[in-house]
């Protein structure tokens, strides 16, 4: 079994190592990778997801996220996202504050301009994996590295569509002649939007798009589209272009607690035999939700 899991590893490092990591539900951790989302849903608002990639493998990609976000006075947002990856032998957390600022364009209309900044710390050690050669290998050695950056990010907001374009780390940084290459930050563009088709009284169909654009590397789509019944349970699918299949659902247990669970399967020849699923579970807690035309019960 670990000799399956590091060939995954490296194969999925050899295609992946740079981007930053993929989640399902995104629309639970938009702030993530757009700071404008901070204060843009409710006055305060955590959310936490777990995400548990390849479950069945021992030492398999885990991704943790945190993000609170609060409305202040004057049009102003303020909020904090945190990102924790574990990799097999290569982990790194990303902590951010978010800035953004509010215009009213129009009576149903807001746009969100947001500013993002903070760092990334790497670790790996390379020192514990088994190789074929006796003699010593230079390359298996530990490293860290402190990566600071800045992200900037805005958000269109209406009552039956949205639409969000971010880059979350303007500048790539790290070291690229060796194997800390894995620590650097590749910029990724990401054009998200989504919109809201009512279909009567008690349901909504949501279908929303996220793109990510990352240099030297292909563009990924992720669609969803989800069956709304009066904004307390939401199911639908996903589909992302480049290896996996997803099912999707959202309960609202209270006014302020909503539940997201989604179990995603790859669509990779080379991972598809070895049954390799994905789970990943989100909890949002929404304290004196937004009263504003077009808040998050009206854009999901």
């Amino acid at each position: 079994m670990k000799q399956i899991f590091i060939l995954i590893f490296f194969i999925s490092n050899l295609n992946f190592s740079q981007q930053e990591s993929f989640l399902t539900n995104f629309r639970f951790q938009m702030s993530l990778i757009n700071p404008s989302f901070a204060g843009a849903d409710a006055d305060n608002l955590v959310a936490l997801t777990s995400r548990n990639q390849w479950a069945s493998i021992e030492n398999s990609p885990k991704t943790q996220v945190l993000t609170f976000s609060s409305k202040r006075k004057k049009n102003v947002g303020l909020g904090i996202s945190i990102m924790s990856n574990n990799y097999f032998v290569e982990k790194n957390t990303a902590s951010y504050l978010d800035f953004s600022y509010k215009l009213n364009l129009s009576e149903n209309s807001l746009l969100y301009l947001g500013l993002k900044g903070g760092a990334t710390f790497y670790k790996a050690n390379l020192i514990g994996l088994t190789t074929l050669n006796s003699a010593p290998d230079p390359a298996q050695s530990s490293f860290a590295r402190f990566n600071p950056n800045l992200g900037i990010g805005t958000y269109l907001q209406t009552p039956s569509f949205w639409f969000s374009f971010s880059i979350p780390r303007l500048f790539n940084s790290g070291d690229t002649l060796n194997f800390t290459i894995t620590s650097t930050d590749q910029v990724h563009t990401y054009f998200a939007s989504g919109v809201i088709f009512k279909i009567n009284d008690s349901f909504d169909l949501k279908p929303s798009i996220l793109v990510r654009s990352v240099s030297n590397f292909n563009t990924t789509a992720d669609f969803l589209t989800l069956l709304s019944y009066k904004n307390l349970f939401d199911i639908g699918a996903s589909y992302r272009t480049t290896n996996s299949l997803g099912i999707i659902s959202y309960v609202s247990i209270k006014k302020f607690l909503d539940f997201g669970y989604s179990y995603e399967a790859s669509t990779l020849s080379g991972l598809s035999g070895l049954n390799v699923k994905t789970h990943e579970i989100s909890i949002r807690f929404r304290f004196n939700s937004s009263t504003d035309t077009g808040g998050s019960d009206e854009i999901e």
